[in-house]
């Protein structure tokens, strides 16, 4: 019943986001998308609406539930979630190697930062004010800068690795993933593992993230909880069990 409930919020929230992801990866014409979208000149991007509500119910989201925007709410994360179903490697990647590849995304993080407060997010691309959609999306990789084309690459590539990796782009490469997972804990609620815990990893089984509860990456997701044979998972809030 919670994975699809969780199914539920993340078409809800892919209906409100979708177009807003897709216009970030394709048509924002800055360096780092979704953070200068009221001063963007794409007319007709649903940034221009959505983008300072976005800013402002992330961190709250965080507060309250963690690192759960990418598994309750995120498009990537929807998309990630139904690409890692067939992808090649599945529990295989072992504990240090995951640990030194997830640290990549506080190297993007970092970039993005430089990249907004020191250097301006610059634009790489020409924005396209009018026109069919997917015309300009072509017009716009026809005419943007090479960095631009590089960026998008990289965007592209994370998602694709998804076909190898389960949430490859999620773990490893996501910013704004490195930005939650850095304060998850600070959250109201939490999921996670009792004293009763036999580290018998059963609750990997159906974790997108092939992760545990309270380790890296967890995405606070709960599609564990009910498959632990010793009920070692629980939900916490604040210092308590519920």
């Amino acid at each position: 019943m919670r994975n699809i409930k969780r199914r539920i919020s993340q078409l809800v929230f892919l209906v409100i986001l979708g177009e807003f992801s897709f216009y970030g990866i394709f048509r924002c014409p800055f360096a780092v998308p979704y953070i200068q979208c009221g001063s963007c000149p794409v007319i007709q991007c649903p940034g221009k609406k959505l983008w300072l509500s976005f800013w402002i119910i992330l961190p709250l989201s965080l507060l309250l539930f963690g690192r759960s925007f990418c598994s309750w709410a995120c498009p990537g994360g929807l998309v990630s979630d139904l690409l890692s179903r067939i992808s090649l490697v599945k529990g295989k990647i072992k504990k240090i190697p995951n640990r030194l590849m997830s640290s990549v995304k506080y190297l993007v993080l970092t970039a993005c930062i430089i990249f907004i407060l020191f250097l301006n997010n610059p634009r790489w691309a020409i924005p396209i004010r009018t026109g069919d959609f997917f015309n300009s999306v072509k017009l716009t990789f026809e005419h943007a800068d090479s960095l631009w084309l590089l960026r998008t690459a990289f965007i592209l590539t994370g998602f694709l690795l998804v076909l190898i990796i389960p949430h490859f782009w999620c773990r490893y490469l996501c910013p704004t993933g490195g930005l939650l997972e850095l304060f998850k804990k600070i959250a109201l609620f939490n999921y996670i593992k009792t004293d009763q815990c036999n580290d018998c990893d059963a609750c990997r089984t159906p974790c997108p993230a092939d992760t545990r509860p309270e380790e890296i990456n967890c995405t606070n997701c709960g599609d564990c909880r009910n498959t632990c044979p010793v009920n070692a998972i629980q939900l916490k809030k604040g210092g308590r069990s519920i």
